[in-house]
């Protein structure tokens, strides 16, 4: 069963970014910068089911089901992919070349909106609806963050991924 087929991303295709010329996204980029370079904590979120499997093995869960990731990551990556093919903005890093990055195999697709952030939001959200644990939710903020210290997502980036699986949780969670 496909929980997203349903999903209605058109007000997400709408939501545009700030153009790479544009002030804002000079601000974000300035911001970046102010941002330390954290190699582990940027390979301790990349993988998105080994973070919320950390989590539930912390806050004691025994009966952790880890399909439960497994699939909110497969189901919504192509919802993702089609918000990134439709925005098709550069990564921070590629519009500017004095910005150092720590750049993973995660970040060969465009920047906007941040996936990592999208999944880690309707996972997190997921899991805590599920064990009634909150640690899950700081999990998927930590995930979000971690990408714009990697240096692969803008704010912008960020904040419109925590919107949209905050919205792709809303759309399953009765069919979870």
């Amino acid at each position: 069963m496909e929980m997203l087929k349903d999903f209605n991303i058109s007000s997400f295709k709408k939501m545009k970014p700030p153009s790479d010329s544009s002030f804002d996204t000079a601000q974000e980029i300035k911001a970046l910068k102010k941002i330390k370079l954290d190699k582990n904590l940027v390979k301790k979120y990349d993988n998105i089911e080994a973070a919320f499997k950390k989590t539930a093995e912390e806050q004691g869960i025994k009966d952790y089901d880890k399909k439960i990731a497994a699939k909110l990551i497969k189901e919504s990556a192509p919802v993702i992919l089609e918000l990134k093919k439709h925005h098709n903005r550069k990564r921070p890093y590629e519009l500017d070349k004095n910005l150092k990055a720590i750049v993973l195999k995660s970040m060969q697709t465009p920047s906007y909106p941040s996936g990592h952030s999208v999944q880690g939001m309707l996972i997190g959200n997921a899991l805590k609806m599920k064990y009634g644990k909150s640690a899950f939710m700081q999990t998927a903020k930590n995930i979000s963050y971690s990408r714009r210290v990697a240096r692969a997502h803008y704010k912008s980036d960020s904040k419109l991924g925590e919107d949209i699986g905050n919205s792709m949780f809303k759309h399953i969670k009765n069919k979870i």
